[in-house]
């Protein structure tokens, strides 16, 4: 992945941790994502927001998650935990790890579960998706398997609700509470449209924030201005004349903002350097392990399989193993 790439996953990973931090802009969203029979049965009176750590390092920038604690409405106990588990991708493309994420989130709940002798609780997979391309990831955990329909009634499955962006309309009647939620619209229209260039909706955001009051919020319009700036690669300049034409003082925010890029930056890059670091410990002790295998008289090609480096790399250990 290219550092701009990366740059670009790590801005829409922090826009959906700062919107979804806020149970008010998680309540509003669930009131539009979820389907009528699952908002009836949930009760988002009271929930919590829990950050996880489920995302391995395989899965790391292919999105973000965030778990909703919240209950199931029961008329024999009143209220029953239930976890809605959110998973954000905004990748161009698809494949079946978004599944493999949501299963192991559920597998590991429901050993705790287990462990503290409690009953399973109820787990509702959703997934918030705002990437160029049609989804093609199947709407069921059993349809990845190539198998008859008689073989599937035996395999673990479970579905989860889709919510994606492209299809959103949000000046539909349905959104009318959100309408009254700035920040959370804002964000759901700047990730709906974050693969568009045309710079007309950012003025419609603009011309919307006049009209609700929002001007005033400095540090969540700075938080939004980051946002497009790393999303579109809008150089500041340019940016401060488009607050200015749509009458905010885009003085009052460059220098905040350019902090915020400056410090988001170099924390991308301290990142990006552990990284790279630990990458190449990992090299090195591939090349050690190989050098004693090769020392021992093991076939090359089978060192090759055991450590993962090429027959080539593994030629060019020779001369430092005598």
């Amino acid at each position: 992945m290219e550092p701009n790439e990366d740059r670009v996953h790590l801005a829409h990973n922090n826009m959906f941790l700062k919107t979804f931090s806020d149970p008010e802009n998680v309540r509003v969203f669930l009131n539009i994502a979820l389907p009528e029979p699952l908002r009836e049965a949930i009760d988002l009176t009271e929930m919590e927001i829990e950050f996880t750590s489920y995302i391995s390092d395989r899965l790391k920038g292919a999105g973000s998650d965030i778990v909703v604690k919240t209950a199931i409405k029961t008329e024999e106990q009143g209220r029953s935990p239930a976890d809605i588990y959110i998973l954000m991708e905004h990748k161009s493309y698809q494949d079946d790890k978004s599944l493999i994420q949501v299963l192991k989130y559920m597998y590991l709940e429901w050993q705790k579960d287990v462990d503290q002798k409690k009953p399973l609780r109820v787990i509702i997979p959703l997934i918030f998706y705002h990437g160029e391309k049609n989804w093609k990831v199947p709407r069921s955990f059993v349809d990845n398997f190539s198998v008859s329909d008689t073989l599937k009634k035996f395999l673990l499955n479970f579905s989860y609700v889709f919510f994606d962006t492209k299809d959103w309309d949000f000046m539909a009647v349905a959104n009318q509470e959100l309408k009254n939620n700035v920040f959370l619209l804002t964000a759901l229209v700047l990730m709906k449209n974050a693969s568009n260039d045309n710079m007309e909706i950012v003025q419609e955001i603009l011309k919307f924030w006049h009209e609700k009051g929002f001007t005033t919020e400095k540090e969540k319009i700075t938080a939004f201005l980051v946002y497009i700036s790393e999303i579109r690669d809008i150089k500041l300049d340019t940016l401060k004349k488009i607050l200015e034409e749509s009458k905010i003082e885009g003085g009052e925010f460059m220098p905040s903002l350019a902090q915020r890029l400056r410090d988001e930056g170099k924390e991308h890059w301290m990142k990006q350097g552990i990284e790279i670091g630990e990458a190449r410990a990992e090299r090195r002790g591939l090349e050690k392990i190989a050098r004693k295998l090769l020392l021992m008289g093991m076939d090359i090609e089978k060192i090759a399989d055991a450590t993962g480096l090429t027959k080539e790399e593994i030629d060019q250990l020779y001369p430092t193993t005598h």
